[in-house]
């Protein structure tokens, strides 16, 4: 009974970090991170976690001091690992479950924050070790022309032309319009796409002379990934143009 418990302790203590980890990784586009293994998966489980139980220690101290109660983290774990009569068990389980879930609040709450302090401050654009597995998210936003690596900056794009070749029964398709969404999976993949006022052409017409596009019905379409056999996304930003001229000249 003693081994069962501990175990079952040992994984609410680790839960703190699963928790976080989700919540980091909720939104949209970063529902994955690069694992290279078992040691990785262990580790953003196990860090987490001690970092959480730390913050949720340092907090608990804090309301103990505002609102005047006591709570003994060091005798709760002594007591769990020591004890062995199932009555006080259940006492003790009950005082830790408790405290699993104040911590694991506080990991659901950090892991959101930590996510948008990143994008906020765009530290995964920046900086590789804090960039998410989505590379479509990127590509398709613009976000790209931010990496280091990269000249343009995002923003100045305005809006983005994509041409997209669709493989449709035995015919290949070309599309072209305004990419204006994207629609990205838990996978890491992207589901599809959709342009504004697309037009379309046969690909075989690429051997003759007047390449006609032809208009399609209707002012948005939506393009699964699955049938398309490339993409390519073109930037365009647009700048402002005032007249510099004065209100004496304009009257010449």
């Amino acid at each position: 009974m003693a081994l069962a418990v501990s175990t079952l302790f040992l994984f609410l203590f680790i839960l703190p970090g699963i928790t976080f980890k989700q919540a980091y990784l909720s939104s949209a586009f970063s529902r994955q991170l690069k694992f290279s293994g078992i040691l990785d998966e262990v580790f953003w489980a196990l860090f987490p976690s001690i970092i959480m139980h730390f913050l949720a220690y340092a907090l608990l101290v804090g309301l103990e001091r505002v609102f005047s109660f006591t709570f003994d983290l060091k005798q709760l774990l002594s007591m769990a690992l020591l004890q062995e009569t199932g009555r006080q068990y259940a006492d003790i389980f009950v005082s830790y479950l408790y405290y699993c879930t104040f911590v694991m609040s506080v990991s659901f709450f950090a892991g959101h924050a930590s996510r948008k302090i990143i994008r906020g401050l765009k530290f995964d654009r920046k900086f590789k070790l804090f960039r998410f597995s989505n590379e479509w998210h990127y590509l398709l936003s613009g976000e790209f022309l931010d990496f280091p690596e990269v000249p343009d900056h995002p923003e100045q794009v305005s809006f983005k032309l994509v041409n997209a070749l669709v493989s449709t029964g035995n015919q290949q398709v070309i599309y072209i319009g305004e990419l204006i969404h994207f629609t990205l999976s838990d996978s890491g993949g992207l589901e599809n796409i959709v342009l504004k006022d697309a037009k379309r052409r046969l690909l075989q017409d690429d051997l003759l002379e007047r390449n006609r596009y032809y208009e399609i019905p209707g002012r948005y379409i939506t393009i699964p990934y699955k049938t398309i056999v490339n993409i390519n996304v073109r930037y365009f930003y647009l700048e402002e143009v005032t007249d510099d001229y004065s209100a004496d000249e304009k009257l010449l």
